[in-house]
């Protein structure tokens, strides 16, 4: 099978675009040489008033002077098609940011003007730019934070060989806006080969880049945030439906025990259940919850035991109106309410009381659940058991170590509870 050799045209340019590159580069060289050129005016002027008046020993030098005035066009001519040849060669069509002195591009960040401004002076003063604008290391780099401004060329000073300037400004409604030009400096008399657009576009290269590659670690790290949130969820799921059934359980096993002794209160009893589990089953899934609602429930949950108990229990409750709203984890207060109940009350012989209270101390949430039973020394379980620990462990994924389980031997006797909460969106 023989190859088949593709071959690419050279691209056409413009004659518009090239007369009027043609004519920059005249100008602009006439410009470079001006001191020169009125020196050799001036002499041509002198030689001109020798010639009027009959000489002609200046005719050769007036002859050198017209040259010398030519000299600029015809050196700008061979330049042109000089680099217009390199551009060919290179695959690169004229155009008029090609080579123009002041170039310009813009880019929108989607951080903010802070970020933003650390961002693009982090990118551009490392060895990564300094090789994209064809050096050997850094370039030279200055900036100012209060301005927002970052200079950056191959050397300074940057008003004689160049340089390009990136600044940034917010502007309401449409982001963080990041201008990268040229700045003007005695290279714009030069003849432009392109070098100012390849600056800036290698300036807006890196930027982009830069953005880019924080957009997707930002990106990766919600992620995460939301792969460990949904995690931190299903581990609460997990915690709380072993609360649950131990709850239910119990009540349950009561129930059992009433409508074989005691059939009214049966009923009653079983009136309450129904009335608890219409209010809590809603809610048994949710990792938040209010302190209210938490009371309610707890409420209840003692109403259905004071039954089973009779004149054994009582309890009260002190909650402010104005507290009802503030955030609590669910199950946790029904929990410590069983807790107090089960290994402070159930196993004394004499009457016994719950008390329930919360107030705000310290910027936190303080909810205390107070039994007057066996206490700590009457009950080896007391605070061991799994409702306390499911507790621990609910405590730690919801606000690691702000949150504080407090249970400690009350005085003259029993165990008070307190669970202390921080006020934060967080662990609601």
């Amino acid at each position: 099978m023989s190859a088949i050799a593709f071959s690419t045209a050279p691209p056409c340019h413009d004659p518009r675009l090239v007369r009027a590159y043609l004519k920059q580069t005249v100008l602009r060289l006439y410009g470079v040489m001006l001191p020169i050129l009125a020196i050799v005016m001036g002499l041509m002027l002198l030689l001109l008033m020798h010639l009027l008046k009959g000489s002609t020993a200046g005719w050769l030098q007036l002859a050198y002077g017209a040259f010398m005035l030519l000299l600029p066009a015809i050196c700008a001519r061979t330049m042109v098609h000089q680099q217009l040849r390199k551009f060919s060669e290179e695959g690169v069509a004229l155009s008029e940011e090609l080579v123009a002195a002041r170039v310009s591009r813009e880019l929108v960040s989607p951080f903010d003007i802070f970020t933003s401004f650390d961002l693009c002076a982090e990118a551009l003063s490392g060895l990564g730019t300094g090789q994209a604008l064809g050096l050997t290391g850094p370039p030279a780099f200055a900036h100012d934070p209060f301005k927002r401004i970052i200079v950056l060329g191959r050397q300074r000073p940057f008003c004689l060989f160049g340089a390009t300037q990136v600044r940034l400004w917010a502007e309401p409604g449409q982001g963080v806006r990041i201008h990268v030009g040229r700045i003007l400096s005695v290279q714009c008399l030069c003849m432009q080969t392109g070098s100012a657009l390849r600056a800036v576009e290698a300036v807006t290269a890196q930027l982009q880049a830069s953005l880019a590659w924080r957009l997707r670690a930002q990106d990766a790290a919600l992620r995460k945030q939301a792969a460990e949130r949904e995690a931190l969820q299903a581990r609460l799921s997990a915690l709380q439906a072993q609360v649950e059934p131990h709850f239910l359980f119990n009540t349950l096993a009561n129930l059992k025990y009433l409508v074989r002794t005691d059939t009214p209160a049966a009923l009653e009893m079983l009136d309450h259940l129904i009335g608890y589990l219409q209010n809590a089953l809603p809610d048994m899934r949710s990792v938040s919850s209010t302190l209210g609602r938490e009371i309610d429930l707890a409420r209840d949950y003692l109403a259905l035991m004071q039954i089973r108990m009779g004149q054994r229990l009582s309890y009260s409750i002190d909650v402010q109106d104005d507290l009802r709203a503030l955030p609590m984890p669910p199950a946790m207060l029904i929990s410590l309410v069983e807790n107090a109940l089960r290994h402070g009350l159930q196993g004394v012989p004499q009457p016994g009381s719950v008390r329930l209270a919360a107030a705000l101390r310290a910027g936190m949430l303080e909810v205390a659940v107070h039994d007057d039973g066996a206490g700590l020394a009457g009950s080896a379980a007391h605070g061991h058991g799994l409702g306390l620990s499911n507790i621990h462990a609910r405590l730690a994924l919801l606000y690691g170590g702000a949150a504080i389980l407090e249970v400690a031997q009350a005085s003259p006797g029993g165990v008070t509870a307190i669970l202390r909460l921080p006020l934060s969106a967080g662990g609601a």
